[in-house]
């Protein structure tokens, strides 16, 4: 996973600590891979489409309190098409 901004220090005065921050926006980077292999091939062969799930997991906090950690379900669906064997020769 990549974060596309950096990390700020921040100190939390409440618990006198020093804690890596996100203060401005950000985007988060997941690169996903699907397999090439006969048997993926094969696998995805009738399939038009795939849906990846997973969950973010963040804690917001501001200048006096942290807040509850939240867990977010995320779901996408990617559309498929079938390799392109004339122009990519195995």
């Amino acid at each position: 996973m990549l974060l596309t901004r950096a990390r700020e220090d921040y100190h939390f005065k409440p618990l006198n600590e020093h804690v890596q921050v996100y203060q401005r926006p950000f985007r988060i980077v997941q690169d996903v891979l699907i397999g090439a292999s006969p048997q993926a091939q094969t696998a995805l062969k009738d399939m038009t489409s795939i849906t990846i799930k997973g969950v973010l997991n963040y804690q917001a906090c501001d200048d006096k309190v942290c807040f509850t950690p939240q867990t977010v379900p995320l779901t996408w669906t990617v559309s498929l098409r079938q390799l392109d064997r004339e122009r990519a020769k195995p």
